[in-house]
C-alpha cells in the first residue's frame, strides 16, 4: 500500500484522540442533574475521524486477509475484529445523530476496543511500509 505510513499516522493518531478523551470525559462532560445534559460535542467530532478511522481499518484489514494465506489466522481475526466494532459503532453513531438514543454502554465498549483495532493495525501498517 503505497500510503501505509501516513494511514498508520492517522489510525494512531485517531486511537490516542479517543483513549485521551476517553480518561478526560468525566471531568468535563457529565451533566449535573437529569435536566443538565453531557457535553458531547468533542465526541460528535471525534466520531467521524473515528469513522473515517474504521473505513480505513477494514479495506486495510480486507487487503491484508484478500493476499495472506488460508492458513493466516491473524489477518482473519484482524478483520473479524474490524468488522465487530463496525456493527457496534455505526447504528449507535446514527442513532446519537438522528434523535440522541444513542447507547453509553455501547459507547464504552467502542471507546475500548477502537484504540486497540486502530493502534495495531497502524503499527502493522508502519511496520509493513518500513519493510519495503
Amino acid at each position: 500500500m503505497i500510503f501505509a505510513k501516513p494511514v498508520a499516522v492517522y489510525l494512531k493518531l485517531v486511537a490516542a484522540a479517543v483513549v485521551v478523551n476517553f480518561f478526560a470525559f468525566p471531568f468535563y462532560g457529565p451533566g449535573d442533574g437529569p435536566d443538565d445534559p453531557a457535553n458531547l460535542d468533542v465526541w460528535t467530532v471525534l466520531d467521524w475521524f473515528m469513522a473515517a478511522a474504521l473505513a480505513l481499518v477494514l479495506v486495510t484489514t480486507w487487503q491484508r486477509r484478500s493476499a495472506a494465506g488460508p492458513n493466516d489466522r491473524s489477518a482473519k481475526a484482524m478483520f473479524i475484529f474490524a468488522v465487530a466494532v463496525t456493527i457496534a459503532f455505526v447504528p449507535n453513531w446514527f442513532r446519537a445523530m438522528v434523535d440522541g438514543g444513542d447507547n453509553f454502554t455501547i459507547w464504552h465498549l467502542i471507546d475500548t476496543a477502537l484504540p486497540i483495532l486502530l493502534w495495531t493495525e497502524g503499527h502493522r501498517l508502519w511496520k509493513a511500509a518500513a519493510g519495503r
